[in-house]
């Protein structure tokens, strides 16, 4: 991996994204309290991706501590299954930690799937193929590759900084070897600036027309053009639009290798 993409995932990582630690405080209408209790010996589940509307809750279900979709590939250990009631509405919910034990709460059973995620994999709606796509073809005469791909869908992780397990470097070398990453370049639009996103999330300019602005001004920088890339290998991965992170897309390029 080149400098600039050193510096650029780094500042991300370090970040975490700039507010994937935030709480979402906001209060629901009456207290619930348990009726029927089960428990477990730390079962592993995870966040289906079926809602971006999913929060972690306090114990009497008043208060959201965190979004859900803030942690996309955490493992949640359930320790408890919990039939609760404010005298109106009834549901089911698992008490749950994370596996370094700096979150812990209650979460609706239809946003949890059972077993950890498998490494290299995410919840349904994470991927939109067709967004990648838009992103590989700014790159003409570039070559999609598999392992690039694998690797920038991996960026999914750096939103993800509580999680023990490979980190992004790890995860690249590990797919791709040491001369390959040695010589992989990467690009993301990344930045914790306020405000930066917002012209694309409020739909005043189209995904491609922000993407290829800023990737232009990153590609300028280095005296590059997108045309200078045909023959390299390409990988890209862009936050989903019903992802609390749209915007911000990984790109790696890796140059033809010699034999």
């Amino acid at each position: 991996m080149n400098k600039l993409m050193q510096e650029l995932v780094a500042g991300s990582l370090a970040c975490g994204l700039g507010f994937v630690a935030q709480a979402y405080p906001a209060y629901a209408t009456g207290a619930y309290t348990p009726i029927k209790t089960k428990i477990y010996k730390n079962v592993p589940y995870h966040w289906n991706g079926q809602s971006s509307r999913a929060y972690l809750w306090n114990a009497n279900l008043t208060k959201r501590q965190h979004r859900l979709a803030h942690w996309p590939v955490t493992t949640w250990y359930v320790s408890k299954s919990l039939k609760m009631t404010n005298g109106h509405k009834t549901g089911i919910f698992y008490k749950v930690t994370n596996a370094k034990k700096s979150m812990s709460g209650y979460i609706w059973k239809a946003y949890l799937t059972k077993g950890a995620l498998a490494k290299g994999t995410y919840p349904a709606g994470l991927i939109d193929s067709k967004l990648n796509q838009s992103l590989i073809n700014l790159f003409p005469g570039a070559i999609p590759d598999k392992q690039l791909q694998q690797v920038a869908e991996y960026y999914i992780h750096a939103v993800n900084t509580t999680e023990p397990g490979d980190t992004y470097y790890e995860y690249e070398g590990a797919v791709l070897g040491a001369d390959k990453q040695k010589k992989v370049t990467g690009f993301t639009t990344y930045t914790a600036a306020p405000g930066a996103y917002n012209q694309l999330r409020r739909n005043k300019v189209s995904f491609l027309q922000f993407e290829k602005a800023r990737l232009q001004k990153y590609l300028k920088a280095e005296h590059k053009t997108f045309s200078d890339f045909s023959g390299w290998s390409i990988g890209a991965y862009a936050f989903p639009k019903n992802s609390i992170f749209y915007g911000i897309i990984m790109i790696n390029l890796l140059p033809p290798m010699t034999k």
